[in-house]
């Protein structure tokens, strides 16, 4: 399982943007564990970053309460942070969730509290873009075969995938691979135009891991 990081918002234009000419049979989606797996992935790199990765600090341990999208993620952890006793939390257009009352020594406290509620309401690893093996595999055909070729007839120069044996492994950032983040400085403002006219995302891609929701 891999996991895609192009950009949320980038992936939701996408699927809007994708079209099929002919009917496919989507490629399955990630399983309830490895859904699970992903989140506990997501989570333990959260915590570490809040910890400098100290041994002696242990993570809180969470049930989850619901999934949230990357819509309704800040607005959901900043009412979490509210109830938990910081009632100036607030989401900012970034969607960060934010304090600007604290002082410095609270600053931790309040992001083991972030944490707390990002562990109950954690980002969907559906929204966030993790693969499965089918997936990955559907993925590669597609911008290998789909949009590369259309972006060169745009006349945009852009190098062919590595071998397949070099994509996504484990939880490696398959996002990378995406053909618009290789893109030349001379092409960066058709970058929209490109999008409309070479989806980087077919939209059945996602269409098993939806029915699973």
């Amino acid at each position: 399982m891999a996991r895609t990081r192009a950009g949320v918002t980038l992936v939701a234009a996408a699927l809007l943007l994708a079209g099929c000419s002919t009917a496919v049979v989507p490629p399955a989606g990630i399983t309830a564990s490895q859904r699970r797996e992903a989140t506990q992935q997501d989570l333990y790199m959260r915590w570490a970053i809040l910890t400098n990765s100290n041994p002696s600090l242990v993570a809180p341990k969470v049930a989850i309460v619901s999934y949230t999208n990357y819509l309704d993620e800040a607005q959901v952890i900043a009412s979490c942070l509210r109830k938990s006793g910081y009632p100036k939390a607030i989401a900012t257009a970034s969607r960060d969730v934010i304090d600007t009352t604290l002082t410095p020594p609270e600053s931790f406290p309040f992001g083991v509290a972030k944490y707390v509620c990002e562990a109950k309401y954690p980002e969907n690893p559906l929204e966030l873009g993790y693969l499965s093996d089918e997936q990955e595999q559907y993925l590669y055909g597609y911008w290998q075969n789909e949009t590369i070729p259309c972006l060169r007839s745009e006349g945009v120069t852009v190098a062919s995938l590595p071998p397949i044996g070099q994509f996504g492994e484990g939880y490696q950032d398959v996002g990378t691979m995406n053909p618009f983040t290789h893109l030349g400085a001379a092409n960066q403002g058709d970058t929209s135009l490109l999008q409309t006219r070479c989806p980087p995302y077919p939209g059945e891609l996602y269409a098993a891991s939806a029915s699973r929701r």
